[in-house]
């Protein structure tokens, strides 16, 4: 089949040079989608062409989508030889020992101890996931320079440059060299989105906000990638429970590195801010709740990060006056030893690190205290945030998220509005917990909730493609068509031709 491929290609290249009425760029155009394709035979194979068109877009470039590729890779090596030395090198019964006289070097606490079944399988799956990454290195590179030569040969476009562009500018060059237009570009960029947001969106992947995590987020869209028009109802089940499974193996790999993950990407942030919840941040349920059919990332994003003052302002407005008062309180006595930490520290820093209290040193006390008052303070309101008005605030938050379901109009005054409001906007450390526990959920989910689902999944995806002549088959919630009943594509439409200056007539 292979060579057959190649066989066509090059027929197919050989077809371009011979035909005279194509400018070189259109040439050039149509080489670089085929060598980009999957298969000469794939009537998709330039989606990946123009997907990646975008991401170069979106990440700004070459050199910074290749320092993507290789620190991806370096965090992935660092964080399982970070894992290896906190859970299976590292002597914690005598590290936790040391007084403060009787510590030793660190290397006097790392074992080399025989690894049990659970460590050798964890570092095998980890190896493996570590060798497919560098094996996909090497193609994503090429047809990483492949795109970086058609911005520069075609669209006279260079790395210095593009920073100076904005996406429509640059889409405007790309449909000067073919026939499709930026709404038929951008359903070849999205077209799996496309279909996640409509399942999402129409309750057809019925999953609580709570347990729709990023995990089986990303599990929904390997399943859902390609070729959904041909998808059968047992070639879906097969695919749920294969990726069930293959979740429920990898359970303790994926455990380790959430928490590795975690721990790295936030301390930082928890350690600066001294919350102990970290800040709140929309759920990946929400985000697909929240997105507009043909919507890219870089359009999302501002949107999204647009209504986030907003979000945190209307969860102000049900602040407890009792919590309040009592916030106050915790805050003048923490403040005082603060204080009191603060002039040691002035006086004499050493004080802090020797001086001892119940077997724990001042610098102890203090990161603990200082932590208790940022965490009083969140609940003490600024006087510009005092005003009462929550359906107010919520009209600006629904300027932004699009997001207004019937149960909430008029209502967003009331605890139950406001309970589901925050199930899309959590604190940063609950999220994680729901990632935790998602290493068993998402395999239970895949395997013994979604089976069952199948036939509702499958006559909604058949239900909802349509052909269209220029871009295959799509969603057709993604469609042009203003005559279908749904708010969401009406919307959606009016947001694309906002975000693109133009109009869909």
């Amino acid at each position: 089949m292979k060579e057959e491929n190649e066989r066509l290609l090059n027929k197919e290249e050989d077809n371009l040079d011979l035909d005279l009425d194509l400018t070189d760029e259109e040439l050039n155009f149509k080489k670089l989608i085929y060598q980009l394709g999957s298969s000469i035979n794939d009537k998709y194979e330039n989606d990946n062409f123009y997907r990646q068109i975008y991401y170069y877009y979106y990440y700004k470039g070459f050199t910074p989508m290749l320092l993507i590729y290789i620190t991806d890779i370096l965090s992935l090596i660092f964080g399982i030889l970070f894992s290896i030395f906190i859970f299976v090198l590292l002597d914690w019964d005598k590290l936790l020992k040391c007084g403060n006289n009787n510590c030793e070097n660190i290397s006097e606490y790392v074992v080399f101890n025989e690894m049990n079944f659970f460590e050798i399988f964890l570092l095998t799956t980890s190896i493996l996931y570590l060798s497919y990454k560098l094996y996909d290195f090497i193609p994503k590179v090429k047809n990483l320079i492949n795109i970086r030569n058609y911005y520069n040969d075609s669209l006279k476009i260079n790395c210095k440059t593009l920073h100076t562009y904005s996406w429509i500018d640059i889409l405007k060059k790309v449909t000067k060299n073919t026939y499709y237009d930026e709404h038929d570009i951008t359903n070849k960029i999205l077209r799996k989105e496309n279909y996640m947001i409509s399942l999402i969106d129409k309750n057809i992947i019925n999953i609580s906000s709570k347990f729709y995590t990023y995990q089986l987020d990303k599990n929904l869209e390997l399943i859902l990638s390609n070729n959904l028009n041909n998808l059968t109802n047992l070639k879906l089940k097969k695919k749920l429970i294969f990726y069930g499974i293959i979740n429920l193996l990898c359970s303790g790999f994926i455990l380790i590195f959430q928490v590795v993950y975690f721990f790295i990407s936030n301390i930082d942030d928890f350690y600066s801010n001294r919350n102990v919840f970290g800040p709140r941040r929309y759920t990946i349920f929400a985000k697909r709740k929240f997105r507009e059919y043909n919507e890219l990332p870089h359009f999302f994003e501002e949107r999204i990060n647009k209504s986030m003052k907003y979000s945190i302002e209307y969860t102000k407005q049900f602040d407890s006056p009792v919590i309040e008062v009592i916030s106050k309180f915790i805050g003048i006595i923490t403040g005082a030893f603060i204080g009191f930490f603060l002039i040691l520290s002035i006086l004499d820093e050493s004080i802090l690190l020797y001086v001892r209290f119940f077997d724990r040193t001042m610098l102890f006390y203090m990161g603990i205290i200082s932590a208790i008052s940022s965490f009083s303070r969140s609940y003490i309101k600024n006087p510009e945030e005092s005003v009462y008005n929550p359906n107010g605030v919520m009209e600006r938050v629904v300027k932004y998220t699009h997001y207004m379901p019937f149960e909430w109009k008029n209502k967003c005054h009331t605890y139950e509005v406001r309970d589901d409001f925050l199930s899309f906007f959590q604190y940063k450390i609950i999220t994680f917990i729901y990632d935790i526990i998602s290493v068993v959920t998402t395999p239970y989910i895949l395997l013994f909730v979604l089976t069952k689902k199948t036939d509702n999944i499958i006559s909604f995806i058949k239900t909802h493609t349509t052909y269209d002549m220029n871009v295959g088959y799509i969603c057709s919630f993604a469609t042009k068509n203003k005559n279908i009943n749904d708010e969401k594509m009406k919307k959606s439409l009016s947001v694309f031709s906002e975000n693109h200056s133009i109009s869909l007539e």
